[in-house]
């Protein structure tokens, strides 16, 4: 029977073909994340166009009209792309020179490189700020030695630091922190190219730059623009690195005081975080425009003798050398800067360098639980976030790879929305849906368990790409033959598809932990609604950021400590995750 040309057998044989199960597995995890992801950004949007006349464009016309909010909003989209643009340089010429040449201390340079993504931004910040601030040991050493040969610092503007609150600053630690990002996606997209094309490339004349220009950056430029979108959506949501370095007119910054500090104005708060997520939006599909207009696929056009390698002479070492040297000096400031301020005692105005080695501070945080229960707290909330996302993940993935079902795509979209939303906007959105009673369980935004939810469905996407790119190495034909001798669906997941996934499943729910672990848009701006009484429950990056707000030297001292533990936690789970995915431990960049 045909209607207008739908063919109702067609649909009613679709029908049948969909599992019940299936299906309602669909809806219950639709629902969840809808409930968890979608309505929070909903409620953002509709506190940025609530006034009180109803729902009109007030509230944008206010911020608009205000000069600070639109410096801060100039210079999240400046610090973006000078980011971006920094980033790019040194880590496409990074990626390049690691991949096509062989010199001495190559796997040296290759282990410090990924160094700087070990170290949270918001930890790097601090211990950047120690090194190159007002009273920074690398601000003092410039200080004496410009002195030494009669120039007065202060006249030049660096005596005062070389650290300011200031757009520039925000770029620089941004930059060295987010550099290895493009360095991991354009590495291994030099990887996986046909070396046949380079070689034919050369054997018709092109070569050096022009090579590079012409034949291996637009093959590569795919996995470029993944890591470059990262880079810019990281800057321009950054929250942690402007509170350290106290650069007050920055857009994520401001939604943030608006909020928890001054406790002034939540609109302009929602109007910032729809105007991040439009941002981010339009970023992202610039740049799938811009990759979908070529062809980026590409055939074998010879006989490939292995990965092109060129040896380099004793110029080429000199100039590695340098560039290696440079950026890896600058880039591991921060390691050194919090290992100082964790074991040093600060020095006394005239000092020049730490003068006494000391354990009080690690000791303290080691044996008194004042100071140990934040980083015991996070490990119990990134544990609890870990497990959630391995669950909803595995079953994600499950479901779009081994299923067919009305809303797939959609299923999809929505699992990796938190990838792309920046992390401040979910915490407002938990903060404005939350705050009303759910019947029989209260006000979330007053119990700690509302940081374990938003850590979950911020880091999800790590734990549902992982599950999947796993599974889809999995022929289909084991689970036909396991089914053919009788066993259940249920039996063939858990004692097929499980034990073969683990290690995929392991590396994206670490992968998870970790992101958790070093959260900032959610610690500051959700814990601080829980009751006093819950004081003890203060997750790891509050602590610091409480540590360091109070001004006091001592305090310095334990949010360094407090920031090792981080480092190391982080250092730890990177390493595990790498082996778990063999060396690629790119793919968590976009890579």
């Amino acid at each position: 029977m045909r209607l207008s040309g739908f063919n109702m057998h067609s649909l009613a044989r679709k029908v049948r073909e969909i599992e019940i199960g299936t299906l309602l597995s669909a809806l219950i995890i639709m629902a969840i994340l809808t409930y968890f992801i979608v309505l929070p950004i909903f409620y953002v949007f509709i506190g940025a166009f609530s006034t009180s006349k109803g729902f009109g464009l007030d509230n944008f016309v206010l911020y608009f009209n205000m000069p600070s909010m639109r410096e801060g909003l100039i210079n999240a989209l400046l610090a973006g792309v000078l980011t971006t643009i920094f980033t790019s340089l040194v880590g496409v010429t990074a990626a390049f020179i690691v991949s096509r040449y062989d010199f001495r201390g190559k796997s040296f340079f290759q282990n410090l490189s990924v160094l700087p993504v070990v170290i949270p931004p918001f930890v790097g910040a601090f211990a950047m700020i120690y090194m190159m601030g007002r009273n920074g040991l690398i601000t003092r050493l410039i200080n004496y030695a410009l002195k030494s040969i009669g120039i007065n610092p202060y006249t030049i503007g660096i005596g005062y630091g070389l650290l300011k609150p200031n757009l520039w600053s925000l770029v620089f630690i941004q930059s060295i922190h987010l550099w290895p990002i493009i360095y991991l996606n354009v590495l291994a997209s030099l990887s996986r190219l046909d070396p046949s094309l380079e070689e034919s490339a050369r054997a018709l004349g092109a070569h050096g730059f022009y090579l590079f220009r012409k034949v291996l950056f637009p093959l590569v430029f795919p996995g470029y623009v993944a890591g470059a979108v990262i880079v810019f959506l990281w800057s321009i949501s950054d929250i942690g690195t402007p509170i350290m370095l106290g650069f007050l007119k920055f857009a994520p910054y401001q939604a943030f005081a608006e909020l928890v500090v001054y406790m002034g104005d939540v609109e302009y708060s929602y109007v910032i975080c729809f105007i991040l997520v439009v941002l981010t939006t339009v970023v992202l599909l610039v740049s799938s425009r811009i990759v979908g207009l070529k062809e980026y696929a590409t055939a074998r056009v010879g006989v490939a003798r292995g990965e092109v390698v060129r040896k380099v002479g004793l110029k080429g070492h000199v100039l590695i050398f340098a560039f290696f040297m440079i950026v890896l000096i600058l880039s591991l400031i921060p390691h050194i800067g919090i290992i100082l301020v964790s074991f040093t005692e600060i020095p006394r105005y005239g000092e020049l360098f730490p003068s006494k080695f000391t354990l009080r501070f690690m000791s303290a945080i080691l044996t008194d639980i004042r100071y140990a229960i934040a980083p015991i707290n996070s490990l119990i909330y990134s544990l609890l976030a870990m497990i959630i996302d391995i669950l909803i993940g595995l079953s994600i993935a499950y479901l779009l790879v081994r299923k067919r079902f009305p809303g797939q795509r959609l299923l999809d979209l929505i699992a990796m929305m938190p990838l792309v939303i920046p992390g401040i906007v979910i915490a407002i959105g938990y903060l404005r849906q939350f705050s009303e009673p759910i019947p029989g369980i209260g006000r979330l935004t007053t119990f700690w368990f509302i940081l374990v939810i938003s850590y979950s469905m911020r880091r999800l996407p790590y734990s549902v790409r992982a599950c999947e790119a796993i599974l889809r190495q999995i022929h289909v034909e084991m689970e036909e033959a396991a089914l053919s001798v009788g066993a259940s669906r249920i039996k063939i997941i858990f004692k097929v598809l499980i034990p073969l996934m683990l290690p995929g499943v392991l590396a994206g729910g670490l992968l998870s932990f970790v992101t958790a672990f070093t959260e900032v848009s959610s610690s500051l701006i959700l814990y601080p609604l829980v009751p006093p009484i819950t004081e003890h429950a203060r997750p790891l990056t509050l602590e610091i950021y409480l540590m360091v707000q109070r001004g006091v030297t001592e305090a310095f001292g334990y949010a360094g400590c407090l920031g090792l533990i981080q480092i190391i936690v982080v250092a730890i789970v990177f390493y595990i995750s790498n082996r778990l995915l063999k060396g690629r431990l790119g793919i968590a960049f976009g890579g």
